[in-house]
């Protein structure tokens, strides 16, 4: 209780001399704040953006990172990678069998390998320049478009095909397959699509982007205009989803603007003079400010930007703006007979605590949010937490100096608006007054209502119905991520994507990298290399043997008709990889050619297979198909097996993200609970402050499932986002009413939403406002954004201002009477009258002052003196 208290008056002492300080001196406070602000915007000369859906969205722990490091430590993959698939279809929707299409074809591919060019940095990129070690990923396909002969069956079975006495498979070229009378000779087939695998420096990441978009160019050529040709890869979503940022961003001006004409017109008051349109104006674009300086402070330091920390500007604006109203409420509460520095010692001693809980809860949130494995949540996490205690500082300081200077103006009678003129001190505004009056009635009225059982049955029976919604919701939730949700409608991504993975999804590649062989000659260890690769031949999804690729059966059919012995030797291998026949294969296996030449296990110390599932292509269909693989990998540790696809990354984001959800969910609660505690200690406004904090989370992710939203990156940053905005309207109520001296428990309510009640009013609708512009450029992204800030607001509000209401006022007027009829039951001391008997007397202490004394961790009274005047000034 002690310590309580000394921190109550600490804080209120603090906020005092602050606010003192600053009144005394306004435009010096002013001038450093902007100083600052200079300073820290010189690191956007060190300004970096990356928007890599495939890296930046999967968590760092996750088996993929692991998986992909395998691949590319052994292909000797130098440099970033750049997976790109193009798909071909004939105009008309034919066969690509057809000899003139199945020429073009052979031409488009040709051009590609030979013709497509770029300059960058003064050196000129080819295919040959880009592709290592992915070159021949289409060799196959090539050789059956050249040799395919209609008189000779072998050469267009399907998925493998024989040249040359070898058998090659075109499966991960050829799709929309037509077979003749049910056989697997290919009639027709209308689709191929063509994996091109870049490769460039990580200094030279565009060069990659660059290619791309020159083979886009030459697909648009006159020659191959009887071909529909498309490509897709990682530098071109990564282009859409920046280009949807930068098309976004200008709506977010009139963002602004939305939300600076509210503000303005919310701070008239019916003494014109005493307006503040231009303090207002200057308190909305103050988080901005805020925004530069963050930007500016973390790109020195060297984090890099993404399109995902664009949500964080909507979070700080709306804490922001919060705090400009909750700081004009508190200086309009002042006596304006006052000195400057005397008013905004009260304004800062009324309003800094209130904003100083937000503030930290939502930067301890976030920090929490840092310990992330999921590098963008990561950098959003980071973002935010810096802004919003940036933001914290730039109201305190530069907002309350800005206050402190129109208080000068007000004592020198000038103008709100003109304020070079002097103002009418006889002017008033009756709207104002009268709607000054209609809000007092309503308020008194409401605040009885929501003090009675009744009402509280009433909401109680509501937020049942509210929950059973929220699970339904809950329960509907799924995680799907989709590579079109992250580009605007207008994007070639919308239509093509569908068609692409409609016609992919028919056989899809995994590579199994085995990076511990050992000895093969062991006849025990080549038959569990052989059983490993059947029981990927027949894991979840799997197309079967007849997809399967591996070096050791063509090896031992080699061993078989050329070696002097059936039995598995090493010597042969050399031989065997440099043949005619089978020279492709050395890309598929590690080997030493001193140690075969030996017989030595030395010879071969890595390779890799490859299979092919299909029937499904959606990252969250894929689940069980990766935790299968990894199954069948755990199951031999001793062989290091790791199996990859291009699909796992995502599917390792998709797993994490529900974690990621969940976790910033508890993280709210936690850092409100912590943050409650330090600064209210009431245990009643604690509990009900997190339980309003749960119900919104909750009621976020149930209502925008049934809305239909689904989790993805762009909804999980904006439900990070959402719980920063349920922490703001539950924290203010909690801490105004604890502040509360009243006893009773409606004037108590009263009393609180008198002081705080029109500014959580005031920042739900402004924020509401605020995301309407951003209809005008429809996509996905905007529209999550929307639902979820109208659902979070609307939440909010009714949370903070009938929930918690509804529930403190129940708490208090039970512990009211729990404390009353402790009281009564303190027994009666007997005493000896002055005529010699014994009378009853009251026990000293039986009074209701007692009730505090009783009940000390559920109600305490605030320590900060009360306000001579609490009259409205609106």
């Amino acid at each position: 209780m002690i310590i309580k208290k000394f921190c109550e008056h600490f804080m209120a002492h603090g906020f005092s001399s602050l606010g003192r300080t600053i009144g005394m001196n306004p435009f010096t406070t002013i001038s450093l704040c902007m100083m600052i602000c200079i300073v820290m915007c010189i690191g956007f000369i060190r300004f970096e953006e990356v928007n890599n859906v495939r890296t930046e969205y999967s968590p760092l722990n996750s088996p993929s990172r692991k998986e992909y490091a395998i691949a590319k430590e052994f292909l000797m993959q130098n440099g970033s990678l750049d997976p790109s698939y193009i798909m071909i279809e004939a105009v008309d929707g034919g066969s690509l069998l057809r000899e003139r299409h199945r020429t073009l074809l052979i031409e488009l591919i040709d051009a590609l390998r030979e013709n497509v060019t770029i300059e960058f940095r003064g050196r000129t990129y080819g295919f040959r320049e880009l592709c290592e070690p992915y070159c021949d990923l289409n060799t196959a396909f090539l050789a059956f478009l050249k040799l395919y002969d209609k008189s000779i069956p072998s050469t267009y079975t399907y998925p493998q095909v024989e040249m040359l006495g070898l058998q090659m498979f075109i499966g991960n070229n050829v799709y929309s397959v037509k077979f003749k009378n049910g056989t697997n000779l290919i009639e027709s087939f209308s689709t191929a699509i063509l994996p091109l695998f870049l490769v460039c420096s990580y200094e030279n990441k565009d060069v990659t982007y660059k290619w791309v978009l020159a083979a886009r160019r030459m697909f648009a050529e006159k020659r191959f205009k009887e071909l529909k040709s498309e490509i897709t890869g990682d530098s071109l979503v990564s282009s859409e989803v920046r280009r949807m940022g930068l098309e976004t961003a200008p709506m977010i001006t009139f963002s602004v603007l939305a939300i600076i004409l509210f503000a303005v017109i919310s701070s008239t008051r019916r003494d014109p003079a005493r307006a503040k349109p231009w303090e207002s104006l200057i308190g909305c674009l103050i988080p901005l400010v805020a925004l530069l300086c963050t930007t500016g402070l973390l790109s020195w330091c060297g984090w890099k930007f993404q399109a995902i920390i664009v949500a964080a500007l909507f979070l700080v604006l709306s804490v922001g703006v919060d705090d400009v109203f909750i700081m004009l409420r508190a200086w309009d509460r002042t006596d304006i007979n006052a000195e400057v520095p005397k008013r905004m010692a009260m304004t800062l001693e009324e309003s800094g605590p209130s904003i100083l809980i937000s503030s930290i809860t939502n930067v301890m949130a976030f920090i929490i949010g840092m310990t992330s494995q999921t590098p963008a949540v990561r950098s959003f996490s980071l973002y935010a937490a810096v802004a919003i205690a940036m933001c914290f500082f730039y109201q305190l300081f530069m907002f309350s100096a800005v206050l402190s200077a129109s208080g000068y103006r007000e004592r020198k009678g000038l103008q709100s608006l003109l304020c070079c003129l002097k103002a009418n001190p006889k002017s008033h505004s009756t709207v104002v007054e009268w709607i000054v009056h209609v809000q007092n009635v309503v308020l008194r009225r409401y605040s009885r209502i929501i003090s009675t059982w009744p009402a509280r049955i009433v909401l109680a029976l509501f937020l049942c119905g509210y929950y059973y919604a929220n699970a339904i919701g809950i329960m509907k939730l799924r995680t799907v991520i989709e590579i079109q949700k992250m580009s605007l409608p207008d994007s070639y991504l919308q239509e093509f994507q569908d068609q692409f993975e409609a016609s992919f999804k028919l056989m899809q590649p995994i590579n199994v990298f085995v990076m511990n062989p050992g000895d093969l000659r062991d006849p025990e260890r080549l038959r569990t290399i052989k059983e490993i690769i059947r029981e990927f031949e027949n894991a979840t999804y799997s197309y079967g043997a007849e997809s399967t690729f591996s070096w050791i059966n063509h090896y031992e059919e080699y061993l078989n008709f050329y070696g002097e012995t059936e039995q598995f030797t090493y010597k042969e291998i050399p031989v065997f990889m440099q043949s005619a026949s089978y020279f492709y294969m050395s890309s598929f296996v590690k080997y030493n050619e001193t140690a075969c030449l030996e017989d030595n296990p030395a010879c071969i110390t890595a390779f890799l297979f490859m299979t092919n599932f299909h029937g499904h292509i959606k990252y969250h269909e894929l689940i069980p198909a990766v935790k299968d693989w990894r199954r069948i990998a755990a199951k031999y540790p001793d062989y290091h097996i790791y199996p990859y696809s291009e699909h796992s990354p995502f599917i390792d984001q998709t797993m994490a993200i529900d974690a990621t959800v969940w976790g910033s969910m508890a993280a709210a609660l936690f850092c409100t609970a912590i943050a409650c505690f330090v600064f209210i200690p009431s245990m009643a406004c604690i509990i009900t402050a997190c339980f309003s904090v749960l119900s919104v989370t909750l009621g976020i992710l149930g209502l925008l499932s049934l809305w239909g939203v689904d989790l993805d990156p762009i909804s999980m940053t904006a439900l990070l986002m959402a719980v920063g905005f349920s922490v703001d309207f539950t924290s203010h109520i909690a801490y105004h009413f604890y502040r509360s001296k009243e006893q009773d428990p409606a004037r108590r309510v009263e009393e609180t939403l008198s002081h705080i009640g029109w500014p959580v009013l005031q920042v739900g609708i402004s924020t509401i406002i605020a995301i309407l512009p951003l209809g005008l450029k429809p996509s996905y992204m905007v529209m999550v954004f929307f639902k979820t800030i109208i659902t979070v607001c609307s939440l909010g509000m009714f949370h903070g201002l009938v929930v918690m209401p509804a529930i403190l006022t129940a708490i208090h007027s039970i512990s009211n009477k729990s404390t009353v009829k402790k009281v009564s039951e303190i027994p009666c001391i007997p005493e000896m009258s002055s005529n010699g008997r014994f009378v009853e007397k009251k026990h000293p202490y039986n009074t209701l002052n007692l009730m505090q004394k009783l009940n000390p961790w559920l109600w305490n009274r605030k320590v900060a003196p009360e306000r001579t005047d609490s009259r409205s000034v609106y």
